[in-house]
């Protein structure tokens, strides 16, 4: 068996989808998906910048407090959302090993864009940086190798696949946008949380 195939394996059981269920799964675990992501990589940059003193007309304290805080804020965001649609939703919500994996490992590659300006950034952590988003992207291209499943969120957590929930053509159409949109939105609100929160 590859490797890929143990990573992206099959779920051991299938289950009746439920269309409104589904769509809960969409709101729900996209967008928590995306804020967590977004501020676990903006606070990951305040922490990059508060030790050369980056953070503008903030203390070094109310900084690395911010940066703390966010990044705790944003791991429970990804965990909380991969754990909500597992008892919320049947399918559509982000796959555990095919979504929220490819996602937060681009949060991290992203993080040094997210610090202040004239923090210095160690060649370790670049190639960190280089190194996460180019395992972000393999697996992505895997994920999206899988067909729709992978790409609709069927997969659950649990292992449980609800592949056999009818769908109309406008379903398999407006799905994966509306996933993408959530992504997005979810990632700007976590990205003007910590913001604020660096302000405050």
């Amino acid at each position: 068996m590859r490797w890929s195939d143990r990573l992206l394996r099959l779920p051991p059981l299938i289950v009746a989808g439920d269309r409104f269920s589904g769509w809960l799964g969409v709101l729900v675990g996209w967008t928590a998906i995306g804020f967590g992501a977004s501020a676990a990589s903006r606070a990951t940059g305040l922490l990059l910048s508060y030790r050369d003193g980056a953070c503008g007309a903030l203390s070094q304290s109310i900084c690395q407090v911010s940066g703390w805080g966010g990044l705790l804020m944003g791991m429970v965001a990804l965990a909380g959302g991969t754990a909500a649609w597992v008892f919320m939703a049947r399918g559509f919500g982000p796959p555990a090993t095919w979504w929220v994996l490819p996602i937060g490992l681009a949060a991290l590659a992203l993080a040094p864009f997210s610090a202040a300006e004239g923090a210095a950034l160690s060649p370790v952590w670049l190639l960190l940086t280089l190194v996460a988003g180019a395992l972000a992207l393999v697996l992505a291209a895997l994920a999206a190798g899988r067909g729709k499943a992978a790409r609709y969120g069927w997969i659950r957590l649990d292992g449980l696949d609800a592949r056999e929930a009818a769908h109309r053509g406008v379903d398999k159409l407006v799905i994966p946008l509306a996933a993408l949109a959530l992504v997005i939105a979810g990632g700007v609100f976590g990205a003007h949380v910590i913001r604020l929160l660096s302000e405050a």
